[in-house]
């Protein structure tokens, strides 16, 4: 085992982006209800960059955790990850089922190839982007993005491992995101949208090289990253020249939203960092409480706030919206603290 790390600061952030997305969801639910200002539901609309955040962040500890256990096999490797994507995804689809079965609508909703779609981790928002193959299990939007990190994971351990020449590495990914991309504008489909994205986790990985080799970010050692991001949101825009109108949830201007987006956070990040961080604690710190949790947050979050929380025969209050929230960091606590070290002692 190599070197031990630990990075409170990350923990906060994605602590924060679970607490955004988690927001962002329920206020989405409201949208048909009067009970959320306007503003308020434009400062929660960046659910998906936020989701952005968490393909860098999983980019970034992957490559930690293969420094810090060299001797990691992918088989080994395969089994960490399955039990941890698969666990609480399997909790969330029963939650899923519960609660639309409760209110009679499970048999209407329930679709075998998308169970198929889903178990395979291939699933994504097929309303607002073409080509996609599977919806996200009844209805459980968030879902959306599972199958992208699951996917980047099988490709990290292979790159990582055996493409030399690591100076370069990022731009033969970029290469192959933009080709992706190229592929899928002119024949939209589930993979190759799913490898378009590639260089969005992947320099999550090229910044746990730097930070392995430098200790420390400047925008010398981190040009190559920010360039290749700003590359492939000019890639991504390109389409948007033949659109007579934009619709900022829908392809193609959403692939271009996400690619800047990352481009954006990364550079405004970086620019904090050059500033030591100010204030972060004060603004972030808080939030890393929700870290140790965040993915059955953001898994059982739509279920239990939206498909339950907004059924037709509960009460519209906030009270009632407050015990739901209740209800979820209990059942991400119980699934990711008590019952998932149970899975992993189980399936090794």
């Amino acid at each position: 085992m190599g070197e031990k790390f630990y990075f409170p600061k990350l923990d906060a952030i994605r602590g924060a982006a679970c607490f955004y997305i988690l927001i962002h969801n329920f206020i989405y639910g409201l949208y048909s209800l009067d009970l959320v200002p306007e503003f308020v539901k434009l400062i929660f609309a960046a659910g998906q960059e936020a989701v952005i955040v968490f393909f860098i962040l999983s980019g970034f500890l992957v490559r930690i955790s293969i420094f810090r256990h060299p001797e990691l096999s992918f088989r080994k490797y395969l089994i960490k990850r399955f039990r941890r994507i698969y666990f609480p995804l399997i909790i969330s689809m029963l939650l899923s089922v519960l609660i639309l079965a409760g209110k009679g609508t499970l048999l209407q909703r329930l679709s075998g190839v998308d169970i198929i779609g889903n178990f395979l981790l291939l699933q994504d928002f097929g309303s607002v982007k073409p080509g996609t193959w599977f919806y996200p299990f009844l209805g459980n939007l968030p879902l959306w993005s599972l199958s992208y990190e699951w996917w980047f994971y099988m490709m990290y351990y292979p790159l990582i491992h055996w493409v030399i020449n690591p100076t370069q590495r990022i731009y033969y990914i970029l290469l192959f995101s933009a080709v992706s991309y190229g592929i899928y504008v002119g024949f939209p489909n589930q993979i190759s949208l799913i490898c378009s994205y590639f260089i969005v986790g992947w320099v999550g990985v090229e910044m746990a090289n730097l930070f392995l080799k430098d200790r420390k970010f400047t925008f010398t050692n981190m040009r190559p990253i920010l360039i290749s991001l700003l590359v492939m949101a000019f890639i991504s825009a390109i389409p948007l020249l033949g659109e007579s109108e934009f619709k900022a949830g829908h392809y193609p201007f959403l692939m271009f939203r996400h690619f800047f987006a990352a481009f954006l956070l990364l550079s405004g990040g970086l620019y904090w960092y050059g500033h030591k961080l100010i204030y972060f604690n004060q603004i972030l710190g808080g939030f890393s409480i929700f870290a140790p949790i965040s993915y059955g947050i953001y898994v059982f979050s739509y279920p239990i706030l939206v498909q339950w929380g907004l059924n037709a025969n509960f009460p519209k209050n906030w009270a009632f919206y407050g015990l739901n929230f209740l209800i979820l960091i209990g059942l991400a606590y119980l699934t990711e603290r008590k019952w998932q070290p149970a899975i992993n002692r189980w399936i090794k």
